[in-house]
């Protein structure tokens, strides 16, 4: 039956029930049922409410139960017991979920997972497992049934930056494991009000790994309107080993018609520390301020030269008292220059756009290249005895062997 159809025939009955803080029920036919327990007495019956639903059975069949303090007491018992690794903090968590203790589910996942990357694969995998269990814990039960596009949006309409990093690789998991949700996971990923629901759908993109997901997190780095999103994939693709292939593919941004895809294009290679990056920016530098598009926001001037010369255009003839009177038709004609122009900061432009240039070069070198863009050629040539990598990405020493480039 409907937990809600149930709650209202129990109403009446339940305004004498008494309400015991029990969280385990242990029932004669083995079942052990945690979740709230209202007894009522005019039944002689119990209400369980559960994870999955409201239970109903006759006090006659409950042997024993166990309040939320019990459970509480004994997790702690379980704990002192259990150490202080990943693997123990992963149990506690499975113990915590199997006794309804959410906010002790919650901690001890976090502790799990952040230890967990230091470990083996093998308990990764369990906690992945357990990790896409937990839609319960998340969805309300309306959702779990509902179309992918709607299920990908109350996923991610429940992560906030407080909620854990337990709760957001829970997250993470089930959008990875959502089936047929890399559509909506892109459109979420564009037009989500929230930068860290947009990174955290980024990243299941990247985690499912499907063709072209690795170059939707690298244009991310430049298309996002909000600059941790854009430093976010980045850190995401070279987290998850999907890096290979995202300098051949934003290198067009360099000479891009907009300054600020330009500006984005050098701070992602400074964050990809990708030494096949160097030598494009050399390339690039002499013509940082050039073939530069309107952006919209220049200042629009108006000016005119003017010169005025009056002349008769026509007569008109007027008869007062038998004379005729020629009445002349004055007009004006106008000649010069108008000029109506909008002024873009070009050189302030390129400015900003070298400055970008020289920064990045600096962190993936390790030396100033200077301040003339047409100096860094030499100063690379130099560089390259030192650096043998800017000219061979193929060989670069954090490039993993995973990650095949990809292009759409």
């Amino acid at each position: 039956m409907n937990p809600t159809k149930l709650a209202c025939l129990l109403a009446p009955a339940l305004l004498l029930a008494t309400a015991l803080r029990a969280d385990e029920v242990r029932l004669r036919d083995g079942r052990v049922l945690y979740g709230k327990v209202t007894v009522e007495k005019a039944t002689n019956t119990w209400l369980i409410e559960t994870r999955d639903g409201a239970v109903r059975v006759a006090k006659d069949d409950v042997v024993d139960s166990t309040d939320d303090a019990g459970l509480r007491k004994r997790l702690r018992e379980l704990a002192a017991g259990a150490g202080d690794t990943p693997f123990a903090h992963l149990q506690l968590a499975m113990r915590a979920r199997e006794f309804g203790l959410d906010a002790e589910l919650w901690q001890q996942l976090d502790a799990a997972v952040q230890g967990s990357e230091r470990e083996s694969t093998a308990l990764q995998n369990r906690l992945d497992d357990f990790l896409g269990q937990l839609e319960p814990d998340l969805l309300p039960r309306k959702w779990r049934t509902a179309n992918t596009d709607v299920r990908v949006r109350e996923l991610l309409q429940r992560h906030s930056k407080n909620g854990g990093p337990g709760r957001r690789a829970a997250l993470l998991e089930l959008l990875h494991r959502e089936p047929n949700a890399d559509k909506d996971l892109r459109a979420q990923a564009r037009r989500n009000s929230d930068a860290q629901r947009r990174l955290l759908a980024v990243e299941a993109l990247v985690l499912r790994g499907t063709a072209g997901n690795d170059s939707f997190a690298w244009r991310t780095a430049i298309l996002d309107r909000d600059s941790k999103v854009r430093s976010g994939a980045i850190d995401i693709a070279m987290h998850r080993g999907v890096q290979a292939g995202a300098v051949d593919y934003l290198a067009p941004g360099l000479a891009h018609s907009s300054p600020e895809v330009r500006v984005r294009t050098a701070e992602a290679f400074e964050r990809l520390r990708d030494p096949a990056a160097v030598k494009m920016l050399v390339m690039a530098g002499p013509n940082a301020g050039k073939a530069l598009a309107d952006g919209g926001q220049g200042s629009r001037a108006y000016i005119a030269f003017v010169n005025q010369q009056a002349y008769i255009r026509d007569f008109d003839v007027e008869v007062a008292q038998a004379s005729f009177i020629a009445d002349p038709k004055i007009d004006v004609l106008q000649s010069g220059t108008v000029l109506d122009v909008t002024v873009h900061g070009v050189y302030e432009e390129q400015v900003r756009i070298t400055l970008a240039y020289r920064t990045a070069l600096q962190h993936l070198a390790g030396s100033d290249p200077g301040a003339d863009p047409r100096a860094w050629a030499a100063w690379l040539a130099q560089q390259a005895p030192q650096q043998p990598t800017a000219t061979t990405p193929d060989k670069a020493p954090d490039q993993p062997a995973a990650g095949t480039p990809r292009k759409n």
